[in-house]
């Protein structure tokens, strides 16, 4: 050891007198000389980072550790926070210290209470709860760049981690849930964004899309087509978006439960593109357009349903049941218009409708009949002729535009000039099978509508040529629809060629998409005007399991179809009161006509609507005969009496015998209605009578419609009332009858059997109907 003293001017060997055990040291006496504490402190943790284990390690760790010896005088620092966030001390007494006694605490720089980065040291007393009162600075710690290092990498990663929640918050505000509804018949392909659906008919599907520079298009197609349904701009204002294409299914939001700050009402959603407010959800009324449709005009909303179904008929090729309840709906919602308004403002609705089928669907005959049809009706014949002409000049090659023009234009059918009229379009285009079942049609409403006197062989002669032209038409072209179908049944049973008919609806029917409830009535009537004998098919075989799993949809077919009659045990069980009004109605029209016209006058329109038009028909008709005006429910019950009203009242009323041309565009069951109608009267004693035959009907209506089946019970009333009235014989004045002569015209007036030669000479023989079951047949008609 040096005997030279080693220079201390602070006083640091007195302080940590240990520190001459580690003399001589150069570097550390030099240090010391300086008067420098935190120089002598950095020499000691240097040379312990270089001592090897031993006792010198441990001294110079116990220096090292001990700060509090090394402070040098420096001015109180500034410690500030709010809320745990700011400049706080870190460091504490050591325990069982004495009251007041100093010790090392560091300044820290702290968010929410928690520690990030450490500052500088200081020796400092505390006295209970007064201020830190600071002694010194003392040196930093040892591991203070550890722990600013690991500080800042923490706050590397945080800020990371706040720069990815952030990011993940951006895109979370940025994403939008869809919900894509598809209430059409078909499955359609929807892109929101970059997703994609194929959404299944009646179905909905639910996803996430994200918002981008552009505002959010729905873009809906068929699956596989390129031709474009519907695009339309989305609404993002809120977080839940839904998509309902084509506005076809029926929504309503309703407030979740539980949920205080949410409207306590549901609300509808008629639009395509919509937003669910916070504490809203979706609740799906009618998920396809049909029921959405009925559901609306079942309320009386006529705008929703001509809405909803004028939506589908312009982008579903060939769904006439769509087109029907579109036009429907516009002509009632048009009819509520002021009738003071011109025509040009009170049948806008129906005339834009019109219009559309006119420009979206030109190759479809079925849709240009429609529109026509409609035109005629608000009195815009004219109008429908020229856009046909106009149609027909740009297109003089095409057979679809000649047929067009000439379903518009005179001479009308029913006529010998229509006949010839349609045998020169057929001429000009031999090869279209709708020009040619265009001519035949012709051919068919003139034999039947021609007011002159044929000869039974002159007729049946005309009906056989008209059948042999269609056999020529069919091996070419057969049927590819059921409107054709149902034509060339009614030819071919008007010509007695009960095989060629039923071999013509078992080939169609072959095809498991045709049988449709139309199909099954008409090869079910088919059936039982050609007889078994005649009836190549099975009708059971082709009924869909679905439709064979409700019974009352099999008894209605039943009774359309005249397999049978369901008695009222069997409505009784009848779960739907809807369907049991439509099945007794259709019943009674053939039982108890009497009782079905009291019903029908006070049924709604869910029960109205559901009616076959040929039982509708009647009971309209009938009601119009007596002169009630509740006939008018039954003429709006569906759109082919709608739009064939006049011409019937026309023929049916007793006051007018002006049938015009109209009537014989009409389906046959709507003719026989009105030809049945007609041929009641009430004779002068005050019941009904049939003045004029009806053996015409089954000549009109070959398929045995409900006009021909109720005639014979119709009949029975009038025979049943005829036998009951009793005839009041009238004495000259000044007579006076007295004792058996008073008896014996008293016998006669109450001789009910003395009635009946009279009675059928009134009522059953001028039908040409025979005698009533009841009846004791004592004369033949």
């Amino acid at each position: 050891m040096s005997l030279t003293p080693v220079s201390d001017p602070s006083g640091l060997l007195e302080r940590a007198p240990r520190l001459t055990e580690l003399l001589p040291d150069a570097a550390l006496s030099e240090a010391l000389a300086r008067g420098d504490a935190w120089a002598v402190h950095a020499v000691l943790s240097r040379r312990l980072e270089q001592e090897p284990p031993g006792p010198k390690r441990e001294l110079l760790a116990a220096l090292v550790e001990d700060r509090g010896a090394f402070v040098i005088a420096g001015r109180p620092p500034v410690t500030s926070s709010v809320l745990g966030t700011g400049v706080r001390w870190k460091g504490a007494p050591a325990r069982g210290a004495a009251p007041n006694a100093p010790f090392v605490a560091e300044r820290t720089v702290t968010v929410l209470g928690v520690p990030v980065w450490p500052l500088d040291g200081y020796l400092v007393r505390a006295d209970g709860n007064a201020p830190i009162q600071v002694i010194g600075q003392v040196p930093p710690s040892p591991g203070r760049s550890r722990r600013r290092a690991g500080a800042l990498a923490g706050m590397a990663l945080g800020l990371c981690a706040l720069a990815g929640l952030g990011a993940v918050w951006l895109d979370a505000r940025s994403m939008r849930a869809v919900t894509v509804v598809n209430g059409l018949s078909r499955p359609v392909d929807v892109r929101i964004g970059g997703e994609h659906w194929v959404v299944a008919p009646g179905t909905q599907e639910q996803g996430r899309v994200k918002l981008g520079d552009e505002r959010l298009r729905a873009v809906a197609t068929w699956p596989g087509q390129e031709s474009v349904i519907e695009d339309v701009m989305l609404p993002t204002e809120g977080e839940r978006i839904l998509f309902n294409v084509k506005g076809a299914a029926m929504l309503e939001a309703v407030p979740e439960q539980g949920r205080t700050y949410a409207s306590p009402y549901s609300r509808s959603l008629p639009e395509s593109a919509m937003v669910l407010q916070p504490g809203e959800q979706l609740s799906v009324q009618a998920a396809n357009w049909e029921a959405a449709a009925r559901a609306y005009a079942e309320a009386g909303r006529w705008e929703a349903a001509s809405r909803v179904a004028s939506a589908v008929a312009q982008v579903e090729a060939e769904n006439t049941l769509a087109r029907e309840m579109a036009a429907r709906a516009f002509l009632l919602m048009d009819s509520q218009v002021p009738v003071n308004l011109p025509d040009a403002l009170r049948w806008r609705n129906t005339r834009g409708f019109a219009a559309m089928l006119m420009h979206t669907w030109q190759e479809d005959p079925g849709a240009q009949a429609l529109a026509l049809a409609l035109m005629r009706f608000i009195g815009e014949g004219d109008s429908a002729r020229a856009r046909y002409t106009e149609h027909a000049q740009q297109h003089p090659d095409s057979p679809l535009a000649a047929l067009y023009l000439q379903r518009a234009s005179p001479p009308p059918l029913g006529t010998a000039e229509a006949v010839a009229a349609y045998q020169e379009l057929a001429k000009r285009f031999p090869d279209s099978p709708d020009v040619g079942r265009a001519w035949l049609d012709a051919r068919w409403r003139f034999e039947l509508g021609d007011s002159r006197v044929w000869g039974d062989s002159e007729r049946q002669e005309f009906a056989v040529e008209t059948s042999r032209l269609l056999r020529t038409l069919v091996e070419k072209h057969p049927p590819a629809n059921l409107e054709a179908l149902e034509l060339d049944v009614r030819i071919f049973l008007r010509a007695q060629l009960r095989d060629a008919a039923t071999t013509l609806v078992r080939r169609y029917g072959e095809d498991p998409r045709h049988r449709t409830w139309g199909f099954l009535v008409l090869a079910g009537r088919t059936a039982a005007a050609a007889g078994p004998e005649h009836t190549s098919y099975v009708m059971p075989d082709w009924i869909p399991s679905a439709l064979a799993r409700q019974p009352e949809r099999m008894a209605l077919l039943d009774l359309l179809t005249g397999q049978g009659l369901p008695k009222e045990a069997e409505l009784a069980v009848v779960t739907s009161p809807v369907n049991r009004a439509v099945l007794r109605l259709t019943r009674d029209v053939l039982q108890d006509p009497k009782r079905a016209l009291k019903q029908a006058v006070g049924e709604s329109e869910a029960v109205l609507s559901r009616l076959d038009p040929e039982v509708a028909a009647l009971l309209a008709l009938e009601l119009t005969r007596v002169g009630d005006a509740r006939a008018k429910n039954l003429f709006n019950a569906s759109l082919p009496l709608m739009l064939a009203r006049e011409p019937l009242r026309n023929h049916a009323v007793p006051s007018s015998r002006d049938t015009g041309s109209e009537l014989l565009r009409l389906d046959p069951g709507l003719r026989a209605a009105a030809t049945l109608v007609h041929a009641r009267r009430d004779a002068t004693e005050g019941y009904p009578v049939f003045t004029q035959r009806l053996d015409g009907l089954t000549r009109m209506d070959a398929l045995g419609g409900f006009a021909v089946r109720a005639a014979s019970p119709w009949m029975r009333r009038a025979f049943d009332a005829c036998m009951d009235t009793q005839v009041v014989q009238t004495l000259p004045p000044g007579i006076m009858l007295r004792g058996s002569l008073v008896e014996e015209q008293t016998r006669r007036e109450n001789d009910r059997e003395g009635r009946r030669p009279n009675c059928e000479a009134r009522i059953v023989t001028p039908t040409g109907l025979p005698l009533p079951r009841t009846a004791t047949a004592t004369t033949t008609p």
